[in-house]
């Protein structure tokens, strides 16, 4: 009988195998449209998706991949997950510029991670803080994703905003001259990577998970398209004003109509047409609150009033408690 000489299956196949459904998931084309409404995907490609909406996903992008960056950093000498660092696979200068170019200056005051986000965040930190396979992971899963469909979601970003260059930068390798060379070349790194059958099969599990959250997040940012009156380039600017013009105030608001009475500090993070939301320290912990105006506001003259309202009424309740 002769000898079984089949080569074993390559560890990049495997990981593409096993997360087919994941992918064909987050894929627009694929399954029954009549099972779920329109997502961001879906809104992309068809033109629906406005460019504020687009902004706010890539506003969430900027965390995940800042997670990912930081522990590139660390794992740049590393034996095993040194080789899959790339620079060339870098995005977070270019989504700092997208979003510049989109909100203006102060974006930075505009932006907060969605609970969705947040939470693949953490896991991005916990899984990379001392395994070089969490890191393979999740760089794998995002980067290869970009340098794929992610190259249909710039040219769909180009073609349904006007974007010539910033907007949608986060989306063009300027150092990779042909993507499909280079994810040859990924590939066969990661095929040659040293980790044990046991890290391998925990890879496998990684990435599968890395794409649960990445559906997550994006879940979270299908349910509230078109729900907010108010651009992120408006919300980042009044953000930015209240947290470095009017910081006292801020915690008093939060001191008061929040109900954070222990508050040592606070940041405004956003707002929409029903209430604003902010970040309180107490006790060294951050602590959410939410305030909701006092009738639906949809213009950025409204805004303005309804916090001199509130800072007012905080202000009295603090000084009456």
């Amino acid at each position: 009988m002769p000898a079984d000489t089949a080569e074993p299956t390559p560890f990049s196949a495997r990981i593409r195998e096993a997360s087919w459904s994941r992918h064909q998931g987050l894929d627009p084309s694929a399954g029954d449209e009549a099972e779920r409404a329109p997502g961001v995907f879906d809104r992309l490609f068809d033109g629906s998706l406005s460019v504020d909406d687009y902004t706010r996903w890539h506003a969430q992008q900027y965390f995940v991949y800042e997670a990912i960056e930081a522990a590139a950093a660390r794992f740049g000498d590393d034996p095993v997950a040194g080789p899959l660092v790339y620079d060339e696979l870098a995005r977070l200068a270019a989504i700092e510029a997208d979003l510049k170019f989109l909100m203006g200056p102060k974006w930075r005051s505009g932006i907060v991670p969605l609970p969705a986000t947040q939470a693949y965040v953490d896991r991005i930190t916990e899984v990379t803080s001392d395994w070089p396979g969490g890191y393979i992971a999740h760089a794998y899963t995002r980067y290869l994703g970009d340098l794929s469909g992610g190259q249909a979601f710039g040219k769909a970003a180009k073609r349904n905003y006007g974007f010539n260059g910033e907007g949608a930068s986060f989306y063009t390798f300027e150092g990779i001259a042909s993507p499909k060379k280079f994810k040859d070349e990924y590939r066969s790194r990661l095929d040659a990577v040293e980790l044990t059958e046991a890290d391998r099969l925990r890879v496998i599990d990684e990435v599968l998970l890395a794409y649960d959250h990445n559906g997550a997040m994006l879940a979270a940012l299908g349910a509230q398209i078109g729900t907010n009156p108010f651009s992120p380039k408006v919300v980042a600017a009044i953000c930015h004003h209240m947290n470095t013009d009017h910081a006292a105030d801020t915690l008093v608001i939060c001191q008061g109509e929040g109900g954070q009475a222990e508050a040592e500090s606070a940041r405004m993070t956003g707002f929409d047409g029903t209430g604003a939301d902010f970040l309180a320290s107490v006790g060294g912990e951050a602590v959410p609150v939410r305030i909701t105006w006092a009738a639906p506001l949809s213009e950025r003259a409204e805004v303005r009033p309804e916090i001199v309202r509130i800072f007012t009424e905080s202000k009295a309740a603090l000084e009456n408690a």
